[in-house]
């Protein structure tokens, strides 16, 4: 039978989805701090404490740009969905780490302040990275800005104060180490985050699935059915669209109890609700709605056609041998029939078929009657 949409219950493309569309947007950041990056440079490259001409500095970030950019295509076209990693994150970090060493490479007095720039690569690689690659990622930084020093100290000795570099050296040593193992830390307890909300997600889907169904027979329960009857209204309001419900109840239910005893009594419920199951079509619903009582909702069947499916329920009920469950048991029910007739509301529905129900129990029981 058919079973109502669950807001928890996500397939994989759904979740695939939304993994890229947060991808993108990660995107979008990063090509929102290049762009600050880039601003910041423009202006220090025109108070002249940014060591480039024009041709050069254009063609730098011309490079730069063209590494972020396709950064950002992969992940908007989908294309980063055919790599191992479709997160792109290690590539674009040593991208983004190696562009702002080279910009730091080029200036002296104010290179501090460009430095900065690899602590919001850091920031940015707490979405995903792991100690292994944060421990990588921070390495990377510190040789890059050694092997800035140790080039300005062979080549250009006249531009560089060693023991200010090197005072420099220690702090950013220091801060990007400190800054690594917080975003780090910040990183694991995101995935710790991740990990409980899934485990929630299924928790809650599993308690769903108890709420609405019926724990003697595992059939779906009244709470179920009644939200598939309203679904099922909005659905015909809105033209097109039509549906019936029949309510079943077993014939002198009280009496197998009292024979057979209780636990024999439930085997019966089960029993019937195979049989039962066993003449709807695979978009009907059924369910059990308290005690004996049985609703089933049939789509794109008008009230006629909906008595002549129960009369077949019913008479192959009548017709089955429920040796199995104790021998010499028979069984028949009685079954109320209508459709619904919008825009009315469905307690009105129901009250109509269990006044037909009633009819066919008052009048002999083992019949289908139509309200």
């Amino acid at each position: 039978m058919n079973s109502p949409i669950n807001p928890s219950d996500f397939s994989s493309a759904v979740k695939t989805d939304k993994a890229q569309t947060l991808r993108v947007k990660r995107g979008f950041y990063a090509l929102l701090g290049v762009a600050i990056h880039t601003c910041i440079c423009l202006l220090i490259w025109a108070d002249g404490f940014l060591y480039a001409s024009g041709i050069e500095f254009i063609s730098i970030f011309v490079v730069i740009w063209i590494g972020y950019l396709t950064y950002f295509a992969l992940l908007k076209t989908g294309i980063n969905q055919r790599f191992q990693d479709p997160d792109l994150t290690m590539p674009i970090i040593f991208w983004a780490v190696t562009s702002v060493m080279y910009t730091v490479s080029l200036t002296i007095e104010i290179r501090s302040l460009l430095l900065m720039f690899n602590l919001l690569v850091l920031v940015f690689a707490a979405f995903n990275l792991n100690r292994r690659q944060y421990i990588i990622v921070t390495l990377y930084g510190i040789v890059l800005y050694m092997g800035i020093i140790f080039y300005l100290k062979i080549f250009h000795p006249v531009k560089i104060d060693i023991k200010e570099e090197s005072a420099v050296l220690v702090g950013y040593v220091l801060l990007t180490s400190a800054l690594s193992s917080i975003c780090y830390r910040i990183s694991n307890l995101r995935k710790h985050l991740h990990q409980k909300n899934q485990k929630l997600a299924v928790a809650i889907k599993r308690i769903g699935a108890i709420s609405m169904t019926d724990e003697l027979t595992k059939i779906k329960n009244r709470r179920y059915i009644l939200d598939i009857l309203r679904h099922q209204a909005l659905m015909a309001e809105r033209g097109q669209y039509f549906f019936s419900v029949c309510m079943l109840d077993i014939d002198h239910f009280k009496q197998v109890n009292d024979v057979y005893g209780h636990l024999v009594g439930d085997a019966a419920l089960k029993a019937l609700c195979h049989k039962v199951l066993a003449g709807l079509r695979e978009i009907d619903y059924f369910a059990r709605i308290g005690g004996e009582e049985f609703l089933f909702v049939l789509p794109l069947v008008d009230k006629e056609q909906a008595k002549y499916m129960a009369d077949r329920i019913r008479i192959q009920v009548e017709n089955a041998n429920f040796d199995e469950v104790a021998p010499g048991l028979k069984m028949t029910i009685s079954l109320g029939v209508s459709d619904y007739q919008s825009p009315e509301k469905i307690e009105t529905t129901l009250a109509r078929i269990d006044s037909a129900l009633y009819n066919a129990k008052r009048t002999g029981r083992n019949q289908v009657v139509v309200q």
